[in-house]
């Protein structure tokens, strides 16, 4: 049960980036995004993938891989459209 609970909470944490992504990249507009933030969101999630690769806890490695590709290129259209 743990382990459903565990994805769970990794799938809604990753999938309530992806409609920020998908705006920044389909508007051009970053002007509401602060680079600071999604820079340590984007250390956050990378920190959290690590110690899942450490302790090799799926649901974290799973959650927080991709959280860090869709925060990447949340990161990337903010330095790129700013």
């Amino acid at each position: 049960m743990e382990l459903y609970i565990g994805y769970f909470a990794g799938f809604l944490g990753t999938v309530c980036w992806v409609p920020q992504a998908w705006k920044a990249w389909s508007t051009r507009d970053t002007s509401g995004l602060s680079l600071a933030a999604n820079i340590l969101f984007l250390l956050t999630v990378t920190l959290w993938l690590l110690y899942g690769l450490l302790v090799t806890d799926w649901p974290l490695i799973v959650a927080n891989g991709c959280a860090l590709l869709i925060v990447l290129s949340i990161v990337a259209a903010k330095l790129k459209y700013n």
